[in-house]
């Protein structure tokens, strides 16, 4: 059996579907600080608030009490929630446990959206221009869900660990959505 040093390369073999939700958050925050990984504030944030569950109805404020969490990495995090509250509502689901999510970022457009978990651009493309890129692709965040990490690739400007990143967010969203239908 492989072992992987970073779940970015497990999901490019596996799937996302194949990561624990340490290994999925762990992608969202990419880098730790001096002495702790990304995997080690992964754990810290699933041991406090108990996965992805738990986290949907905590604020920026008490994800930022978690050594390591700061502004940018709680935006990473909080946009697969958001991204979740979007492709509920786009399509009609009747999942009112939704209302119970409090994390998000309601405040931005789709591709500024998109572009929190993209972080960088691409020579003269910014984050945003490349998340316009793949709105136009696949039309709304809906249209996403489901998309193969290899034709997201065909995007110029999208790199392995972009599309890691979209992807692990893409999964936590597909679990949120059970959870909700499980309310």
């Amino acid at each position: 059996m492989k072992t992987w040093e970073h779940p970015g390369g497990k999901l490019i073999e596996l799937g996302p579907q194949s990561l624990n939700q340490d290994e999925l958050f762990s992608i969202l925050i990419s880098t730790g600080y001096k002495g702790r990984t990304a995997q080690d504030i992964s754990k810290d944030l699933i041991d406090n608030y108990f996965g992805i569950y738990g986290i949907w109805g905590r604020t920026f404020e008490e994800l930022s009490r978690i050594k390591g969490l700061k502004n940018g990495k709680i935006k990473r995090i909080a946009a697969p929630y958001e991204i979740c509250k979007r492709v509920i509502k786009e399509n009609n689901w009747n999942l009112p446990a939704v209302k119970k999510v409090k994390i998000g970022l309601p405040d931005y457009s789709d591709d500024k959206l998109l572009a929190a978990l993209i972080v960088n651009g691409y020579r003269d493309k910014t984050p945003q221009a490349l998340a316009k890129d793949l709105l136009k692709k696949y039309t709304s965040l809906s249209g996403m869900m489901g998309v193969k990490l290899s034709d997201m690739a065909k995007i110029r400007g999208l790199g392995d660990v972009k599309i890691v990143r979209i992807a692990a967010a893409y999964e936590i969203v597909r679990r949120m959505v059970k959870l909700l239908e499980a309310e």
